[in-house]
């Protein structure tokens, strides 16, 4: 169980961990693709009509802006996951930490677009019990497919190890 001392340090489990490590850029890429279109298209109407230079040099400075945030999102998220629980740290100037412990994981699934598919990253989305976030996804990573057999395989041991048995009330 992680604790906080009376001083105020983290102190984390010794449960072994299965991943550390930051989401990869290569999430980004479409979105900056899709910048540059944007960006060479609105150059290219402000040519057409006529428009001012600065026009193009102000689009294409938001556009930047908007793509150095999205990679500072990802340059600051931390995921962690370790035999007993999945915890991630996101935030650029403020943090916001959250995690699900791993007995509250009812299914893991691996998803791999097209276009991450050659970087050798995907997402890996969990389904929980956990009222706050039902569903988590953790985009981004290397070997999802290895990873989500890592979290089943987790999960059902540390179910097994507590005594916890899922019931299905409802929809099966």
């Amino acid at each position: 169980m992680d604790t906080v001392d009376l001083t105020g340090s983290f102190r984390p489990t010794d449960a072994p961990v299965i991943f550390r490590g930051a989401p990869s850029q290569v999430v980004n890429l479409l979105r900056a693709v899709k910048g540059g279109l944007i960006a060479i298209a609105i150059g290219a109407a402000a040519g057409t009509l006529g428009l001012p230079a600065w026009i193009t040099v102000a689009a294409t400075i938001a556009i930047a802006a908007w793509l150095v945030v999205d990679v500072l999102q990802v340059a600051f998220t931390e995921i962690t996951i370790d035999t007993e629980r999945v915890t991630a740290r996101q935030g650029i100037l403020s943090r916001h930490t959250t995690s699900v412990e791993l007995f509250r994981v009812q299914d893991v699934e691996a998803v791999q677009p097209w276009w991450q598919r050659p970087f050798g990253v995907g997402t890996v989305v969990l389904h929980s019990s956990d009222d706050t976030f039902p569903r988590w996804r953790l985009f981004g990573l290397r070997n999802v497919d290895a990873l989500r057999d890592a979290l089943n395989r987790s999960a059902i041991t540390l179910r097994n190890r507590m005594g916890i048995r899922e019931i299905n009330m409802g929809r099966v």
